[in-house]
């Protein structure tokens, strides 16, 4: 069993698609379109294996999801093989890691960051093929 998408409202599709493509070079564009009953602008980015579907809302409110108080998706999680290159790639197109959530331990690597929309993601590097010491809490 795998997650094959998420769906998510941003306000820019632009942004999201921005430090999308920065953390994953391999993310394309694999399908888009406007709803029909609004006009609305979506796309599916991603790859062969995984894909975000993405709904523009320029006029939308969002969330307040910066302490986890509000019901909402909050985060997605992102298992990488080399969290300095996703590190270096975003860093590079000027987003900052969010440094308070950052967790580095002999099991695991954590870094967040916010894409321009103000939503949070979460990339881990797992350095243990051990699943009781990669869910250490």
């Amino acid at each position: 069993m795998y997650l094959e998408h998420a769906n998510i409202t941003v306000k820019s599709i632009a942004e999201s698609e921005k430090f999308l493509v920065s953390a994953f070079p391999d993310f394309v564009i694999r399908g888009s379109g406007r709803r029909p009953s609004d006009d609305r602008l979506w796309v599916h980015i991603g790859n062969q294996q995984v894909y975000l579907a993405l709904n523009e809302m320029p006029q939308h409110k969002p969330l307040d999801l910066t302490d986890y108080a509000q019901d909402g998706v909050n985060h997605l999680g992102w298992v990488v093989d080399d969290l300095d290159a996703i590190d270096q790639r975003l860093q590079s197109s000027g987003y900052a890691e969010i440094i308070e959530f950052q967790e580095e331990n002999e099991y695991r690597r954590r870094h967040y960051y916010r894409d321009g929309n103000g939503f949070e993601w979460e990339f881990v590097e797992y350095l243990t093929e051990r699943a009781e010491q990669r869910n250490q809490y």
